[in-house]
Parts: C-alpha cells; sequence; structure tokens
C-alpha cells in the first residue's frame, strides 16, 4: 500500500522504569486532548515535549509513592528513573513557570510532597478531565492478555471493546468488555465514542488495520506491532517496543560502565 499524501512515519522509544508497561494511557489531556497528543505537541501548555513526557511518568511514580505518606526527594527519583537529580529539580520548576496557583505548595523541608506534586503536575498538562474509551485490535496471545490486565483500573482510561478477524476466538474468549468481529468497527467505535485504540495484529496486517481505525475515527493509537505506522495529520501513533526498550537500557548501562 503507497503512502499517504502528507503522511509521517513516528517512533517513540518508552523508558520503562516500573515493572509496569508504559502506555502513554493515563488521562485525558488539555482541551480534549490526550496524554500521548500532549506530549506529541512540542509546546503544549508551554511545556516542552521531553519534559512532559518525564513529568507524566513522574506523576504515575508519585502516586504509587504516596501511599507511604513521606517525602520524596530528587534523589530518590533519581534512583527510581535513572533521570539525573538536576533534570528533575528542572522539570519541576516548570511547573511553577507555568501553574495559575500563586505559590505551589508541593515541596517540603525534606523533598517533595507526593500527593501534592503529582496533582500540580496533572493540573499542569491538563490531565485532570473525564474518562475516555479505547479498544483492543487484534486478539491473539499479546491483545488477549489485557483482557484481564488490571492496569487500567484507577486510570482516565477504559476499554470498551475488543475486536479480532477470527470469529471463533472471539465467541472462546471472555472479558469484562464486548468483543466483535472487525467488520463492526465502524459501527461500534462511533456509537460507543471509541477515540483510542491499541494495536496487536500481526505486523503485516498493522497499516491496513490503522488505515481502517482512522477512517472509523480513531485519532490516537498504541501500536504494539513491530511496523512504523503512516499516518495523517492530525492522527497520533505511540510506537511501544520491548526490544526499543531493551536496546535503551542496555545503551544507559553500557554508558554508566564507560564512566567506572
Amino acid at each position: 500500500m503507497g503512502e499517504k499524501e502528507g503522511a509521517v512515519n513516528k517512533r517513540v522509544v518508552v523508558n520503562i522504569f516500573t515493572n509496569r508497561p508504559v502506555f502513554c494511557l493515563t488521562a485525558f489531556g488539555l482541551s480534549g486532548y490526550s496524554e500521548c497528543e500532549i506530549i506529541h505537541r512540542r509546546m503544549i501548555v508551554g511545556i516542552p515535549k521531553p519534559t512532559a513526557e518525564r513529568l507524566s511518568q513522574l506523576a504515575r511514580l508519585l502516586e504509587q509513592r504516596g501511599k507511604r505518606g513521606t517525602p520524596i526527594s530528587s534523589a530518590e527519583i533519581e534512583q527510581l528513573t535513572g533521570w539525573p537529580s538536576h533534570t528533575i529539580r528542572k522539570d519541576i520548576s516548570a511547573l511553577g513557570a507555568h501553574s495559575t496557583e500563586t505559590a505551589p505548595d508541593f515541596s517540603t523541608s525534606s523533598g517533595y510532597d507526593p500527593v501534592k506534586l503529582a496533582a500540580a503536575i496533572k493540573r499542569s498538562l491538563g490531565l485532570v478531565n473525564e474518562t475516555s474509551r479505547c479498544c483492543i485490535v487484534g486478539l491473539g496471545r499479546l491483545g488477549s492478555a489485557f483482557l484481564d490486565w488490571t492496569g487500567f483500573t484507577g486510570s482516565a482510561f477504559t476499554l470498551a471493546a475488543g475486536f479480532d478477524s477470527n470469529v471463533n476466538r472471539i465467541e472462546i474468549l471472555k472479558a469484562d468488555f464486548p468483543l466483535y468481529p472487525t467488520f463492526k468497527m465502524n459501527d461500534v467505535i462511533n456509537r460507543l465514542d471509541i477515540r483510542y485504540a491499541i494495536l496487536c495484529v500481526p505486523p503485516a496486517q498493522a497499516q491496513a488495520t490503522a488505515d481502517r481505525l482512522i477512517e472509523c475515527g480513531i485519532t490516537g493509537i498504541v501500536n504494539f506491532t513491530p511496523s512504523i505506522l503512516s499516518v495523517p495529520s492530525g492522527i497520533e501513533v505511540e510506537n511501544v517496543s520491548i526490544i526499543d526498550a531493551l536496546g535503551s537500557l542496555a545503551a544507559r548501562l553500557a554508558a554508566k560502565r564507560s564512566v567506572l
């Protein structure tokens, strides 16, 4: 299939610092933008893209840490994420520069209040709106693993539907949300107002499936296939690759060894 006019290729290396998969599926963004859209727009809400990427991941970490009820320092964040502490402090300082509050109150004498800092990050990135619906397309071994995955619990995203071309597979699989054959995508996606898709189809089907999803009204795709998708302007793609993540880890470890 030829490339569309105005199509662009996107590739994102995912940083993983917890045992949870990093999806860019945390919340609904400013003025209807998703977090994916926020971090792909270099200066949206006045915060540079790399800073927004780190802050969105930091908010998730802080929410986990907030259960302890104790402050967290930039040195501790560095140990957990691998980001330099001076970069962390610079990122957090951007919140004050772009905050509507006169005096952010997340700093303490022994570090940062994780609950208040997480809330400040979400406000600054516009991650405070209503829950958004997404779907899974491709219910093979990878896609079906999401059917009972609990990671969406407590997030601002909810799985509303699953699609697969194999009707027999749909009849066998069990999920808390309805599963449909792919020929019903247009009707279901529009009826349920789904705007985000998790793509888990075979690589050879990835581009054609993405094209069809876009025609159905999908505006954001989390791409679990190794194929690099070509999409028109206004559509956002987040490529999730374990190989890229391992490569990023290997590069960082090699850099650390070189300075020892």
